[in-house]
């Protein structure tokens, strides 16, 4: 009990104690980042250790232009077809009706199998006579067609005139009437043609003499009450706008020709396929089922040529049929010469097959102009992996441009070269001859902000590059060495550009198709303009600089808002022969400068040599701190005497850490 009662008592006299605030300072001391500087930071993959004492040798090559011949593709470019009743047609057909002497006058039938002489007929308005068309179509509105009438004589006597009128037996509209003169007895034939178009015409017909006119017979002749005047009807040619009818089996396309492409200009023989398809898409609201084969002779893969069939179901009722079919045309070799190359060798000429066929089912169908079949037929987006011919007479110029340097990434400052000497290469991987020309070229500095514009003799005429061989990957090259004695390059790469501001000229077949259609281009073709750099390195340095940005993350502190101050120690150790002036900037998100670090005595770190810096930063400082995502280190070099030799274990290596003084009050 007693222990209790004095630990209550010594918690109320701390409790009490808290009364008044006070305050003590903490300190937090944490590793910031480690870096170095060295030569390699121009580009370790162009400085190379060769010479006997371990200095550098800079090997660099800097693609300025390149210039790939891409328009060798072919346009997406195909067949759109639509098909309606108009392009369909029905069976050409015959059918036959008689009517005989018996019908002509009833007295013959009783005269049958007697000879007698017959006497000189005169009729009107014979009884008619049903004729069943259902073997042409159930009824139809045609847009084209004819009916031949054929008029046959098996009377004994001659027909002087016969009117024949021809109805619907629906609702009695006249389909056709026609006048048959002079035929013979005994078989004699006369025919006429109706033009039925714009007429409908139903399965149920009747057929109407109007008018009957014969000769007597010379003598006694043998009656046959059966036989008598044969009506022949045949229809042919008809292409209905509507109609209810067995549709017979027929192609609706038949194409066996070539299908010319547009090559951006270039004429082509032959066309190795790296990538696109044929897309062929069938649409149709007719009743039946179609077929469709497609051929292409001139595209072959693995010794075979593209051939396909391929099934078009109907719709299977009302509504509509899509069919559509991709094929991956990816390998295939495509002879563009045309049809028969043989007979009319040509170029940029596809051949194919095409051909759609209705399969009749026998079914009686309502087919009206509302109803079509519609084809797409697409080649599409066909790149070469390679191609044969020639590529077209191609000029480019690229203006005022500019593109990246990046041998002297991140440098400025007053350096001198002993010896240099840089070679300017055309490189054609391109199946054609080419041709170059350079109207300008400047280095720019972006960091000092001069710029110097390249002047050289032998750049200043037309270079040409031939065509390599017919190989993947071949290339052929054009060199020009620049040196002291014919350019300025010496002072144009001594202003250290970071940017080539650029205006040249390329053409392929700049002489036209001499090469007779043998030119050729890969996936991978290109004209690249150079510039190959190959020297020795030693250094007269005069402020060059170099410059590194570390990122930083205070945001893991706690009580941004209490810190009293902060010491960065930098830890430098110079392995350079000359001296360099350090400069730290603090950066913010946006990587906009929102302070420096002052450096004492001045930032100088002694060549060969270590250098501490131990650099405060007071309570004004600390909002700047807070917003700080990045330390800027720029290391520039104090000018020393003479050309200077670097070597690959040159370094400027630092170590950094900070610490965090805090104010905690209570």
């Amino acid at each position: 009990m007693k222990f209790r009662l004095l630990l209550v008592i010594g918690l109320s006299v701390f409790s009490s104690c808290q009364r008044e605030a006070f305050s003590w300072d903490v300190d937090n001391t944490i590793p910031l980042f480690r870096t170095e500087f060295k030569l390699d930071d121009i580009d370790p993959r162009y400085m190379n250790n060769v010479s006997g004492d371990s200095s550098y040798t800079l090997s660099y090559e800097n693609l300025v232009y390149s210039y790939k011949v891409n328009d060798v593709q072919v346009s997406d470019t195909g067949i759109d077809e639509s098909f309606n009743l108009r392009k369909l047609k029905l069976n050409d057909q015959q059918i036959q009706n008689e009517i005989t002497l018996g019908d002509i006058n009833p007295i013959f039938k009783l005269l049958n199998g007697q000879k007698t002489v017959i006497p000189a007929q005169d009729q009107t308005d014979l009884d008619p006579t049903d004729i069943d068309a259902s073997a042409f179509f159930e009824t139809a509105t045609l847009d084209t067609g004819f009916l031949d009438i054929s008029i046959q004589n098996d009377l004994p006597v001659e027909i002087s005139l016969i009117v024949f009128e021809l109805r619907n037996k629906d609702d009695n509209t006249v389909v056709a009437t026609d006048s048959f003169k002079n035929i013979p007895a005994s078989g004699g034939v006369s025919k006429q043609t109706i033009d039925l178009g714009g007429k409908t015409v139903t399965k149920n017909l009747v057929g109407v003499i109007r008018k009957l006119v014969t000769k007597a017979s010379s003598g006694p002749v043998l009656i046959e009450s059966d036989k008598g005047i044969k009506v022949i009807l045949g229809v042919r040619n008809l292409r209905p706008v509507y109609a209810v009818a067995a549709f017979p089996t027929q192609d609706v396309i038949n194409q066996d020709e070539g299908l010319i492409l547009y090559m951006g200009g270039a004429d082509i023989k032959y066309f190795k396929v790296e990538s696109g398809r044929l897309r062929i898409k069938v649409i149709s609201t007719i009743q039946e089922d179609m077929s469709m084969v497609l051929a292409l002779p001139g595209a072959t893969k693995d010794g075979k040529s593209f051939y396909q069939e391929l099934s078009l179901p109907g719709p299977g009722g009302k509504g509509v049929a899509t069919t559509e079919k991709i094929y991956e045309m990816k390998g295939f070799l495509l002879d563009f010469r045309g049809k028969d190359p043989d007979v009319k060798d040509t170029v940029n000429t596809f051949h194919q097959i095409l051909r759609v066929t209705l399969d009749s089912s026998g079914r009686k169908l309502a087919v009206g102009l509302q109803d079509s079949i519609v084809l797409e037929y697409r080649l599409e987006g066909l790149k070469p992996e390679y191609a044969i011919g020639y590529l077209g007479n191609q000029l480019s110029r690229t203006g005022v441009d500019t593109t990246s340097f990046n041998l002297f990434k991140g440098l400025s400052g007053d350096v001198k070269f002993k010896d240099i000497k840089l070679g300017f290469v055309l490189k054609n991987s391109i199946g054609a001859d080419g041709r170059f020309r350079l109207h300008q070229l400047a280095g720019i500095n972006q960091f000092s902000g001069k710029d110097l514009a390249l002047s050289a003799n032998p750049l200043n005429n037309d270079l040409y590059v031939a065509k390599p061989k017919f190989i993947r990957g071949e290339f052929t090259e054009t060199k020009v060495q620049l040196d002291v004695n014919n350019s300025n390059i010496k002072p144009f790469l001594e202003n250290l550009p970071q940017l080539l501001e650029y205006d040249l000229e390329t053409e392929v077949s700049p002489n036209g198709n001499v090469n007779n259609y043998t030119d050729f281009v890969f996936d991978e073709s290109r004209l690249d303009v150079i510039m190959r750099l190959d020297v020795p390195i030693s250094f007269e340095f005069g402020g060059l600089v170099f410059r590194d940005t570390q990122g930083v993350n205070f945001g893991n502190l706690a009580n941004l808002q209490r810190l009293k101050s902060a010491t960065l120690f930098m830890d430098m150790d110079n392995g350079f022969p000359i001296d360099l002036d350090l400069k730290i900037e603090l950066m913010d998100e946006s990587r906009r400068v929102i302070g420096s670090l002052d450096l004492e005595p001045g930032g100088r770190i002694a060549a060969n040599s270590p250098t501490d810096f131990v650099i405060k930063l007071p309570r004004d400082q600390m909002d700047a701190l807070r917003r700080t995502q990045y330390f800027h280190i720029v290391a520039k070099a104090a000018t020393a005497p003479g050309l200077q030799k670097i070597y690959n274990t040159s370094r400027l290596k630092i170590h950094s850490r900070m610490r965090f003084e805090y104010e905690i009050q209570n």
